[in-house]
């Protein structure tokens, strides 16, 4: 345990996606904890009354390395705690517990469907290198929804994975607000509005797929909507919900 209670980690690395949305690393002081792909772990700050303000974070990072735990992660304007985490620098110290959380890449052989809006990525992150650092891989279908083209974070890396032909992945980004991006030429609308699309475009059906969802709390539900209309039985869809009831980061 590091000397300054309640801190048993650092922030290790800062890399700034887009102003207010970061990758950020966190390495822990402590022994390192294990984790599946898909689970979150619980970073901490003291707040202005002393108090550690916690809240759980999907890690984006291979379940195979342990170094460091990463992260990615947007700053919430009036938030208890990534306001805090803002005002933090590369080093300094931060509380990090893990790992729980159920959202785990089912070992059913079947075709996955990622959706994922904003941050909602980092878990899927974590199932796709912990697949690749194991020499596994498992028919994916990604699809991200965000506000903005400078929020598509790993945009590159997997379009080059898709394009390698290594790694059975293919990789759809849709933007909500592309009159803010003016070179986009890719998918526009919410991520829940390409589903269907996509689910017929690429010969996704319940007899063939599971799917898995993550981000805001009105994606899934709509997203849910549309696979149960299409004969998804419940344990066919796999849920994480940020902000669950409403509360903020």
């Amino acid at each position: 345990m590091s000397e300054e209670y309640p801190y048993n980690g650092r922030l290790s690395r800062w890399e700034e996606v887009a102003p207010g949305l970061a990758i950020v690393g966190v390495q822990s002081v402590d022994p390192p904890f294990p984790f599946e792909a898909g689970q979150y772990a619980t970073l901490g700050l003291l707040g202005p009354e002393g108090k550690l303000v916690q809240r759980p974070m999907s890690v984006s990072s291979s379940s195979d390395r342990l170094d460091e735990y990463e992260f990615f992660i947007r700053l919430v304007e009036g938030g208890a705690f990534t306001p805090l985490l803002w005002e933090r620098s590369v080093g300094d110290p931060i509380n990090i517990k893990g790992a729980k959380g159920k959202f785990l890449l089912q070992d059913d052989g079947r075709r996955c469907l990622f959706v994922a809006s904003g941050t909602g990525l980092a878990p899927f992150m974590s199932m796709i290198d912990t697949l690749r650092d194991r020499g596994q891989t498992r028919e994916i279908h990604l699809l991200h929804g965000a506000s903005y083209e400078h929020d598509l974070a790993w945009r590159e890396e997997l379009g080059g994975l898709e394009a390698g032909g290594d790694f059975p992945l293919s990789y759809v980004a849709t933007i909500s607000r592309p009159q803010q991006s003016p070179g986009w030429t890719g998918c526009t609308g919410r991520v829940e509005a390409i589903i269907e699309p996509q689910l017929d475009a690429q010969g996704l059906d319940p007899a063939n797929t599971t799917i898995y969802l993550c981000g805001n709390p009105e994606m899934i539900t709509a997203v849910d909507e549309i696979a149960m209309g299409r004969g998804f039985a419940p344990e066919q869809i796999r849920k994480e919900l940020y902000w669950p009831k409403g509360r903020e980061h």
